[in-house]
């Protein structure tokens, strides 16, 4: 729509054929795919196959690059990464080595979350609103600072309606030097597919791993050995 109106606006200032209207106005649906979506190539091939005009491909290219370019320059994130990140989950973006096993060599900190949030009282009103402020499906919880296990969101809501004190599940854990292929047969142990990462044995809690987090870095991997 917004092709339809600059091209319709531009032909009252200058010679613009209906044809030449037509190709800008397909090119403002690759430049709009280009700077939301950050897909530029995705976006050609796919007005590309709604046109199967050759001729358009030289000018949907020049069109997605240039969106693309202005949008990083005025946001950090894409449409998507920032709908993720207004749900209050972080991104984090894994550069992994050139093969897989230099990948499962690496200790568990280079996918670990740094930032995990924590259970430090088990009280009703507490978890409420704990669970508004987060999205997140399981939480490390703590007494004085030291891990006790972990609450996923479904017992916490089950212990809010039923007004009883909420069931932990065993927490797994591992230190920093520990590989990522130790991490795999941690992540199978754990109930709750999460592992705590910790300074050291029955320390203070440095980062969170799940199984999501494992998942989105080997894949990552994998394109990258691709």
């Amino acid at each position: 729509m917004c092709g339809v109106c600059l091209t319709g606006l531009s032909a009252k200032v200058m010679p613009l054929s209906a044809p030449d209207q037509l190709a800008l106005t397909v090119v403002g649906m690759s430049a709009c795919l280009g700077c939301v979506v950050r897909a530029p190539v995705t976006g050609i091939l796919i007005v590309f196959e709604m046109t199967h005009e050759f001729s358009l491909v030289p000018a949907l290219m020049i069109g997605a690059l240039v969106s693309e370019t202005i949008s990083r320059r005025m946001n950090r994130l894409s449409f998507y990464d920032a709908l993720i990140k207004q749900d209050g989950h972080q991104i984090e973006h894994v550069k992994p080595p050139r093969d897989l096993q230099g990948w499962l060599q690496l200790p568990v900190s280079a996918i670990a979350n740094f930032r995990p949030v924590l259970v430090q009282n088990l009280n009703a009103d507490e978890l409420t609103v704990l669970l508004k402020a987060h999205p997140y499906q399981r939480f490390a919880a703590i007494h004085d600072g030291v891990l006790v296990g972990i609450l996923t969101r479904k017992e916490a809501e089950s212990a809010i309606a039923e007004r009883r004190q909420p069931k932990l599940e065993t927490a797994v854990t591992c230190l920093p030097h520990q590989t990522i292929r130790e991490l795999q047969s941690l992540l199978i142990d754990s109930t709750a597919f999460m592992v705590v990462l910790l300074d050291e044995p029955n320390g203070k809690i440095l980062g969170l791993i799940t199984l999501h987090d494992l998942l989105r870095a080997e894949v990552s991997v994998a394109k990258d050995i691709e």
